[in-house]
């Protein structure tokens, strides 16, 4: 350290760490770009390895190729989908495809971009003060549930002749 009314650096005294100013300071910082690039690079590497040991171990099962003559072929969405799906469930006629394809997921969306305006309660910790929150997020995990369940059993039910 530097005493500027003598102009000379006093010792540096060694800090002793106790139970009281143990969490003071941080701890020693580590530079970004040598050491955590290369962690990164090898635990990348390693994934790349294992995906292409298990791709090579247990290659995904091909069928036959596609015939366009068949009538039996029942096309299914992919998991990403089932909720369209449903909606088209939900409102089936030509008049309604639209609206249940674009306005309600739309009218989602829009709910979920516009909860921090919605909700302006100062109180962060209690979901029974926020009773708005709380439903926003019941409704999203009983939607994202529901898909999962509904994903499942249209797997478990797909006929498959």
């Amino acid at each position: 350290m530097y005493a500027p009314a003598t102009g000379k650096a006093k010792p540096v005294e060694e800090e002793v760490i106790t139970e009281e100013n143990v969490f003071e300071r941080p701890d020693e910082t580590m530079g970004f770009f040598p050491g955590q690039v290369l962690k990164d690079g090898y635990v990348s590497t390693f994934i790349l390895i294992a995906c292409v040991v298990l791709s090579y171990a247990a290659p995904a099962p091909l069928t036959e190729p596609a015939n366009t003559a068949t009538v039996t072929y029942v096309p299914r969405p992919e998991w990403f989908f089932f909720f369209y799906e449903q909606m088209l469930m939900f409102f089936p006629g030509y008049a309604l495809i639209s609206f249940g394809a674009v306005v309600v997921p739309t009218i989602f969306i829009a709910l979920l971009f516009a909860v921090p305006w919605l909700d302006r309660s100062p109180q962060h910790y209690n979901a029974v003060s926020r009773p708005f929150a709380s439903v926003i997020g019941i409704l999203v995990v009983v939607v994202v549930v529901l898909n999962m369940l509904l994903a499942v059993s249209r797997i478990m039910n797909f006929p498959t002749a």
